[in-house]
């Protein structure tokens, strides 16, 4: 225990109170003539007296700190961290047994804190067993963030080692400064099963039009069966195949087309036929959505001449029944734009044609272009266009490849058209540096001489509210006809026209008013839904509120209101159980009302019954990258019993330094009131007052 001052020069007022209290103390009994009554030993003893009260006050005015200093106990934390997904709950009484065990043998040693984890982590001890899915990676990071500068000594880690949410676990654990002990629960053997993994689609279709879809399916201890696959439409059987197992660890992948019929949101139902012996049946189905549009696709084509290029996107057009293309050629420019859904310009404007009437309507407009841009294009012109691309002047052009960006994000193509997209013959391109907008991205840039280049050969994104699309090259038909050599059929080229048009034609901002949102949800996501708000000028504005109906197919309805963010609408609805529902959402500009309805499509989520065999392998892993051990559910007896031999899980000491003022002692306080007592008791019994 040590005294300190705040003063820089505390011996000195030390000395100079104490010489204060000794002057006061001297005058006041020993040059006092009212004392003369005294003895000298009764003056001796009250100075004695008065000298340690004053001494006490001025040294408390001085501000003395006690210093003094605690040994800290810390005991080891041991965190115990349980799935509390579905496909453990058959486990409960198991792990309500460990549980109670746990805090009965180690509550005293070590401090203990239970985890609860699934779709979300929480510091609880309660399991229900309830969760949709199983996330061991955000497990594992919000434990690591919880425990920094602490004293853990080690991780238990229930579970069966089935995550479908999140990270592989094992790129985890070699970040974590403590021991992860596992156990192990639930059924590793491996027995008769078909499982249907993942269902790949398009999130769209097109009335009367064909979409794929993409099957995975695994079979276990299957071997020379033969699988039976259905697909179901409402109801009603619309596919059905058969497939040969070929092993006991089967797997394998099927490409189906299917009709789009009807339009709306339409529901399938994926199923493989049970097998003898099979256990778990609810994998064997598998349920998916898509929107079918009806509305049919009006496509204005726009050159100044004919052009083979032209010819080769009509053709791949036509394939599809809900474009309806139509090419113009010359000064045959239409009155009104409002009936298409895309234009393309052909080399507009061009040396001969500047179409300036024809490209202000089309800038005034929100129809989406697709800019074709070769040796003829009139450039200075097309600058002044400002739609999100400019290339410099010049008279001269050069002949150009294609280079994949593979960070092109708008819509996906197949390894084998990039491959002949990047080996088809080289397009004419004016010479020239580009610049491109920051709301665009390159599909392709230009390589010359293979050399690869920043420049801009073929792009898409928005501008100012309007989709647009460039492709700064001439002869698509070579590539066409490069297609329908190598591959005998013209498919690749195909899926860069059509890709390229539906992502243009489906406007996103048809009016000034638009709610995004996915055709699906799972029945664990929240339901989020963003709006955008234009004003007249394409500005975005979020001033006005923005209200919306939702109805379920039960016709209940909720209420929302949007909230606002940096320039635009967000609106989090929370949870809602399955089916299908409508919205509809208003908002005023002024004068202006405008209406926006949709619809979209809840499903359930059974990730946690698609594979319902532990995988230990993943636990295993996990303690050993750790430095812990693995043990099963049954066996946590000897799992306590290491945690107690491990020498390295022992209790923290450390010293701990206090600092009080000496006017916050209740002590000293007592005791000046006791000097100040017997000085006042004494005078008054030796008759000096």
């Amino acid at each position: 225990m040590e005294i300190s001052f705040d003063h820089s020069f505390a011996e000195f007022y030390i000395l100079l109170a104490t010489a204060f209290a000794a002057g006061i103390s001297y005058l006041l009994y020993f040059r006092n003539s009212d004392n003369k009554s005294l003895s000298r030993p009764q003056i001796v003893f009250l100075a004695f007296l008065r000298f340690l009260s004053l001494g006490l006050i001025f040294i408390f005015l001085l501000s003395p700190l006690m210093e003094s200093t605690k040994k800290i106990k810390q005991l080891p934390i041991l965190a115990v961290a349980i799935d509390n997904s579905q496909s453990v709950s058959s486990f409960s009484s198991s792990i309500a047994k460990f549980s109670q065990s746990i805090q009965d043998r180690l509550k005293e040693d070590y401090q203990l804190e239970l985890w609860s984890f699934g779709e979300k982590v929480e510091n609880t001890e309660k399991f229900s067993g309830t969760d949709r899915r199983s996330d061991y990676g955000q497990m594992l990071k919000s434990l690591k963030n919880n425990y920094i500068n602490k004293n853990i000594g080690a991780l238990i880690l229930l579970g069966d080692g089935i995550y479908n949410q999140g990270q592989n676990p094992e790129n985890l654990a070699s970040y974590l400064k403590f021991p992860v002990y596992t156990l192990g629960v639930g059924d590793t053997t491996r027995r008769t099963d078909a499982q249907i993994g993942k269902i790949k689609t398009n999130k769209i279709a097109f009335l009367k039009n064909k979409f794929p879809v993409e099957i995975e399916m695994k079979f276990a201890k299957l071997n020379n069966k033969m699988a039976f696959i259905d697909i179901e439409h409402n109801h009603k059987q619309i596919y059905s195949s058969t497939l040969p197992i070929n092993s006991d660890d089967d797997f394998k992948l099927q490409l189906v087309n299917l009709d789009a019929d009807e339009a709306g949101l339409q529901h399938y139902k994926v199923k493989i036929r049970s097998f003898e012996g099979e256990m778990n049946l609810k994998n064997n189905e598998f349920e998916f959505v898509i929107q079918v549009l009806e509305n049919k696709q009006k496509i204005l084509i726009l050159s100044d001449g004919p052009h083979p290029d032209l010819g080769a996107i009509s053709n791949s057009l036509s394939e599809i029944q809900n474009y309806d293309v139509k090419l113009l050629t010359g000064n045959n420019f239409p009155d009104s734009l409002s009936l298409y859904s895309l234009i393309i310009l052909n080399q507009l404007p061009s040396q001969k044609n500047s179409a300036s009437k024809l490209l202000s309507k089309i800038k005034e407009s929100r129809i989406p272009v697709l800019f074709l841009i070769g040796p003829n294009t009139l450039l200075d012109q097309f600058n002044t266009l400002e739609q999100g691309l400019k290339i410099s002047t010049s008279n001269n052009t050069e002949e150009v490849q294609a280079s994949i960006d593979n960070n092109f994000s708008f819509f996906k193509l197949s390894d084998e058209t990039k491959k002949m997209i990047e080996t088809a013959p080289p397009l004419v391109s004016p010479f020239g540096n580009t610049e491109l907008v920051p709301l665009m991205q390159n599909l392709a840039h230009q390589s010359i001489r293979n050399i690869q280049t920043s420049k801009t050969l073929i792009a898409f994104g928005t501008n100012k509210g309007r989709k647009i699309g460039f492709i700064a090259g001439e002869g698509l038909w070579r590539w066409r006809l490069y297609d329908y050599q190598t591959s005998r059929n013209n498919d690749a080229f195909n899926e860069l026209v059509q890709k390229s048009m539906q992502y243009l034609a489906l406007k996103q901002n048809e009016d000034n008013f638009t709610i995004f949102h996915p055709a699906l949800f799972q029945e664990t996501d929240a339901i989020e839904l963003t709006a955008e708000l234009y004003n007249d000028s394409y500005e975005l504005v979020n001033t006005p509120d923005v209200n919306i109906r939702i109805k379920n197919d039960s016709l209940r309805e909720f209420t929302y209101q949007f909230d606002r963010t940096s320039d635009a609408y967000r609106l989090n609805a929370g949870s809602l159980r399955t089916g299908d529902y409508t919205y509809e959402a208003e908002t005023n500009i002024g004068e202006q009302h405008f209406i926006e309805k949709g619809s979209f499509s809840i499903v359930k989520n059974e990730l946690e019954i698609q594979n319902t065999r532990a995988d230990f392998g993943v636990l295993y892993q996990l303690s050993e990258i750790t430095g812990g051990k693995f043990f099963h559910l049954s066996d946590y007896g000897t799992l306590l019993d290491t945690i107690r031999a491990n020498k390295q899980i022992a209790v923290q000491q450390h010293q701990q330094s206090f600092q009080t003022e000496w006017i916050n002692l209740k002590s000293l306080f007592l005791l000046l009131i006791l000097l100040v007592g017997l000085e006042w008791f004494f005078r008054k019994y030796w008759g000096i007052y």
